[in-house]
């Protein structure tokens, strides 16, 4: 009644003080302006996700441009700080997250234990590896980051291959993140010690190895040369060099760290049908290209390698193995690989 009463008068007004011509056109605003304000909101959609700031700036038009009805929110963090708040929010009774993507594995594994994924055989998705798909379709890998050992370009002796690092040239040169606070180092921990043997980190900590924070604080300590030798992602590496930064790439001759980082949508989703457009749109080559432009590889083969990175086909046969048996298996033990490594390399 309110409404009514209000229109009217303004109705009155605009007759009485416009001209015809001028009248119509204001009351059309005033329509206009009245329909806007009583439409209903766009759904939202909430992506949580560790890809870098600068990516998600150069995906926010791609996804506007492809779901035009939906308003796309997105929380850029690291891994942990992404896992951290989503379980926080589960904890008080629901997550706003629909889509998650990270690049711990593990995580992806814990929450399917928990019965919080839900399951999307998503057709975009159809060619990448089985090796990197969770058999029952609860994630899949959406990009891959590789880790491997870079030095400072005036460091003269640099290692070829990781267990290089246990000799002595190398004591108090080597840098590293820790695997408490990043969830690539995490994982490249868990893998090099089913591999290498936790003597390989009693060793590094002989060299009195520097593990702390995650690949920024490796770059930064690889570039001023407080530790000229390290462990740190291609991407991180690429990214330094594009900014003049004088670091070298260094592919370990025992294998480079594929890191399989997933996509997920959450079973609590407001919106299982958008999510799930959303979920195919990350698999598209539009979005996939700017994903292998920041440093990352693809999970799909026709994709190129990042710029000034080496081909796929290089680096596949001598790559640290890494497939569901093996993450399902180090999943097991993740609490006993962080003891073990505080234990070994932090204490």
């Amino acid at each position: 009644m309110v409404m009514q009463i209000t229109l009217n008068t303004l109705l009155q007004t605009l007759s009485q003080i416009l001209t015809p011509t001028r009248r119509t056109g204001a009351i059309f605003a005033l329509v206009l302006a009245l329909f806007s304000g009583c439409t209903a909101q766009k759904p939202e959609l909430w992506i949580y996700t560790s890809i870098y700031k600068d990516v998600v700036r150069e995906l926010e038009p791609i996804f506007e441009k492809n779901l035009p009805e939906v308003k796309v929110q997105w929380f850029q963090g690291g891994s942990e700080i992404i896992a951290a708040k989503l379980e926080a929010e589960r904890a008080a009774g629901k997550t706003q997250a629909d889509l998650i993507l990270t690049s711990d594995p593990f995580w992806y594994l814990e929450l399917k234990k928990k019965d919080a994924l839900l399951p999307y055989s998503s057709p975009a998705a159809a060619s990448v590896p089985t090796e990197w798909k969770d058999p029952d379709q609860t994630f899949s890998t959406v990009r891959v980051p590789v880790m491997m050992l870079a030095h400072h370009s005036s460091f003269q002796q640099p290692p070829r291959q990781w267990t290089d690092l246990t000799q002595s040239a190398y004591a108090q040169k080597i840098a590293m993140g820790s695997p408490l606070e990043s969830g690539t180092f995490f994982t490249s921990v868990a893998l090099l010690s089913s591999v290498k043997g936790w003597s390989f980190f009693s060793s590094l900590r002989q060299n009195e190895i520097l593990a702390s924070g995650g690949n920024s604080s490796v770059v930064q300590r690889l570039v001023t040369q407080e530790r000229p030798v390290g462990m740190v992602l291609l991407e991180n590496i690429l990214q330094a060099k594009a900014k003049s930064s004088p670091i070298e790439a260094i592919y370990p001759e025992d294998g480079v760290i594929p890191i399989p980082s997933p996509i997920a949508i959450m079973k609590s989703t407001r919106s299982p049908e958008i999510a799930k457009k959303a979920y195919d749109l990350f698999f598209s080559e539009e979005v996939q290209k700017k994903i292998v432009a920041s440093g990352m590889y693809s999970p799909l083969s026709q994709l190129p390698p990042p710029a000034g990175a080496k081909p796929r086909r290089e680096l596949q046969p001598k790559a640290i193995a890494v497939n569901m048996n093996v993450l399902h298996q180090l999943f097991s033990q993740r609490d006993e690989i962080k003891k073990t490594f505080s234990d070994r390399v932090l204490k």
